[in-house]
């Protein structure tokens, strides 16, 4: 499995038989995850492509083979905080249980260094988009054409929200010039 954690992914492979993980098929459009309920399974996305859903139309990431899913939920109030459904199928998921994997990772120091990597990584990604969507505003605010577009052509490069968070400012910036 190639992914963003290929050492996390390496390590849930080796320890799947001892987990207990059971695999699963789904078509494109299949939800496999449903926002609000309760976070009791990581996933391991071995083939497809998924998205990750705020609201209706709202994609915040694409999660792609070798990818791990779902380890958000294990904090806080043990809810998923995302929708994700297969964008582009059939997609072969594993599913391991939390609490197994949890105490699996007590044991495992490396598992546990590689699995708080992987939160800490999109939380630094969420940082970063903000962070861009808010240099768009200040830019936009400022009439700064230049730097108002190098945020929307970095935004463009992202999940569905943000590429249309890029055109609704650009439509407000050529509003303002009008």
């Amino acid at each position: 499995m190639e992914g963003v954690q290929p050492r996390l992914s390496e390590l849930l492979v080796t320890h799947l038989k001892e987990l207990k993980a059971v695999s699963q098929l789904y078509d494109s459009g299949d939800v496999v995850i449903e926002k609000q309920k309760s976070a009791d399974e990581i996933l391991l996305v071995m083939s497809g492509e998924l998205s990750v859903e705020i609201g209706l139309q709202r994609e915040l990431a694409r999660v792609k083979a070798g990818e791990m899913l779902g380890e958000m939920g294990l904090s806080g109030n043990n809810r998923h905080c995302a929708t994700v459904r297969v964008h582009q199928g059939p997609a072969e998921i594993v599913r391991v249980n939390a609490d197994a994997l949890l105490r699996l990772a007590l044991f495992d120091g490396d598992l546990a260094l590689e699995m708080l990597a992987l939160t800490s990584a999109r939380c630094k990604q969420g940082n970063q988009l903000i962070t861009l969507l808010l240099d768009s505003i200040q830019a936009l605010s400022e009439g700064n054409a230049i730097e108002l577009q190098t945020c929307l052509n970095q935004l463009q490069a992202e999940a569905g929200c943000f590429r249309t968070a890029a055109k609704q400012l650009a439509g407000i910036e050529e509003r303002c010039r009008q």
